[in-house]
């Protein structure tokens, strides 16, 4: 019974460590995300429920790396000039992936876009600043602690398939749409992840995964398209021309297009070309033998 809580080393086995941070971080953070309901209505829009849920998760991953007597830098955290550099860097991509795939079903006849008569620069702002806290929630919880115990226990390609598909499946997918739709928004959100997670294995800090994860978001709420199926609006609205659902993406926004699986690929493809500017492996990130054991 002690091989399966520990390994060969006395160490608790990394898939533990994993398992216990989903659970105590959802916890942390749902915790927070009602405490954020009792605040005044006022208050609210200044402070999004996303930045609740983000702290959750934070001080989470301080109480893990603490019994392991190891610093939040080692999980890619920290406030410099790295990382304000970037997170401006990955909002940009963010914004320029989105864009060739707007950029791709136009072109296809897919849609057209109609400035909003009711566009206001306050609401931009505000979406810009609520998918900040989206990007550091999601972020810190998939490509944080969790994803670098499981690099640790699995190695660095099966982690990217297991947090991947964690976190396809922890997106909604309307069970109304169609089955193509749905099968698209699927793949498109596994590709996602998989592509923040080398934005992490590149630099191996969280700043350019998080700007990456604005700028896509913020970018699709802009031009009034569903982000993850939620509805949107931006300075423009989507109309769309009849065609296919898996073509347009339709209500579920643009993760739902069959061009954005195809420019994530290409995205993913110079991603794992690109050297980054990571320490190599073997020194970034200590081998499972190597790692502290997680004593209470």
């Amino acid at each position: 019974m002690k091989a399966v809580f520990r390994d060969g080393e006395g160490h608790l086995r990394n898939g533990w460590k994993g398992l216990g941070f989903v659970v105590t971080s959802a916890i942390m953070a749902g915790i927070l995300m009602w405490v954020w309901t009792l605040l005044p209505d006022a208050v609210q829009p200044f402070l999004p429920h996303s930045f609740f849920g983000f702290l959750g998760v934070l001080l989470v991953s301080l109480d893990f790396l603490y019994l392991e007597k190891q610093p939040l830098t080692s999980l890619g955290m920290s406030l410099d000039r790295r990382a304000g550099r970037d997170l401006g860097l990955g909002v940009v991509g963010g914004i320029v992936i989105v864009g060739m795939v707007a950029l791709a079903g136009w072109a296809a006849g897919a849609y057209h876009l109609e400035r909003a008569g009711n566009a206001q620069l306050a609401s931009i702002v505000k979406a810009a600043w609520l998918m900040l806290g989206v990007g550091l929630f999601e972020e810190a919880l998939f490509h944080g602690y969790l994803f670098q115990r499981a690099i640790r226990g699995l190695g660095t390609r099966w982690a990217q398939v297991v947090i991947s598909l964690i976190f396809c499946l922890a997106h909604p997918f309307n069970t109304a749409m169609e089955v193509p739709t749905r099968i698209v928004a699927m793949v498109t959100t596994f590709l996602a992840g998989w592509m923040l997670g080398l934005c992490y294995l590149r630099t191996r800090h969280l700043a350019l995964p998080v700007g990456v994860h604005m700028g896509w978001n913020w970018f699709l709420s802009v031009m009034g398209f569903g982000v993850s199926g939620k509805e949107s609006r931006g300075w423009w609205t989507p109309v769309f021309e009849g065609r296919p659902e898996w073509v347009s993406g339709g209500a579920y926004g643009l993760e739902a297009s069959i061009f954005c699986v195809v420019v994530l690929c290409v995205v993913i493809a110079a991603l794992t070309r690109w050297k980054g500017s990571a320490a190599p492996e073997t020194q970034a990130l200590p081998r499972p033998e190597q790692a502290p054991a997680l004593n209470g």
